[in-house]
């Protein structure tokens, strides 16, 4: 019965998604909002640490990890999605670090526990310029190839290597940072139709026309909370314009595959007017499997 229900709701829900595509899918759209809402100027710019080789130290947020070897190293930034940096954040660092990537798990929440709509304490914008501070930083530090810097991350996380990897939005928040190599995303969303929160009447775009750096969408068909069927419907159209997108759907994972201290998590989202269920549910074989395969594409992407 409960398949039933859902086919009928898919059914119906799919006729019902807007009609969002590449062609409105413009870089300008955040552009504006960070201007309209200050992202950029509601906090001061961060400070970096110099980086420091890995020793399994607790205190590892915000730290830029050096495999235990010599020479100038490939980064990978793991940032988490929209709850507070968890320990599978810290896996896929320890993970980059065994590939010989340095590495650093990057709060973008500037601390806070949440940064979980409606109530996002750090906005896109801000994130975004937080990224692009980091790599000018990066560009003084002799133990870091600059040209290999690469952003992965969960939901939120991943949403905002889309934003690393449109040159319009790097244009206005930092035209002189160097940019990240490529990005990857586990369980982003590439687009929240209006009316997913309140007060939102337009389409939010999370993946850009303009996008020229390689970045992977990897996505659970069983994820609730993300439009699945319409990412993938995007995500084809930007292939066919030559953008350089690639996606994955891993059978079986929801939304949060890797986050095993939200194994059971449920919540409600709202569509178009329709209330639709999430669980979050882990699983250890996708969750090794998505890493791999992040992990080789960024071996591609040298």
């Amino acid at each position: 019965m409960k398949n039933i229900v859902t086919f009928f709701y898919l059914l119906f829900f799919c006729s019902q998604v807007s009609a969002a595509s590449p062609e409105t899918m413009s870089p300008s759209f955040w552009i504006q909002f960070f201007i309209d809402r200050g992202d950029i100027k509601a906090h001061s710019d961060l400070v970096f640490e110099k980086p420091i080789v890995y020793n399994n130290d607790r205190n590892y947020i915000n730290k830029i990890f050096l495999p235990k070897a010599e020479g100038s190293f490939p980064l990978v930034v793991v940032m988490p999605n929209c709850g507070a940096v968890d320990i599978h954040d810290r896996n896929f660092m320890e993970q980059a670090l065994q590939r010989g990537y340095a590495a650093m798990v990057f709060d973008t929440h500037r601390g806070f526990r949440s940064n979980c709509p409606p109530q996002r304490q750090v906005q896109w914008g801000r994130m975004v310029k937080d990224n692009y501070d980091l790599t000018t930083f990066l560009s003084t530090q002799p133990s870091i190839n600059i040209n290999r810097i690469y952003s992965v991350g969960g939901s939120e996380g991943g949403m905002i290597g889309a934003f690393l990897s449109s040159p319009g939005i790097k244009k206005f928040t930092a035209p002189n940072s160097p940019r990240f190599r490529a990005s990857a995303s586990f369980y982003g969303c590439a687009v929240f139709p209006s009316g997913t929160f309140a007060n939102q009447t337009t389409d939010f775009p999370f993946m850009f026309n303009d996008t020229d750096r390689p970045l992977l969408w990897l996505m659970g068909d069983q994820d609730t909370e993300c439009l699945i069927d319409e990412d993938i419907k995007i995500i084809k159209q930007f292939q066919s314009q030559k953008k350089p997108i690639e996606y994955h759907v891993y059978k079986g994972a929801t939304h949060c595959w890797d986050c095993v201290n939200k194994n059971g998590f449920k919540k409600n989202m709202t569509y178009k007017g329709q209330t639709v269920p999430v669980v979050y549910k882990f699983d250890k074989t996708i969750t090794d499997e998505s890493i791999k395969m992040t992990l080789d594409f960024f071996d591609k992407h040298k």
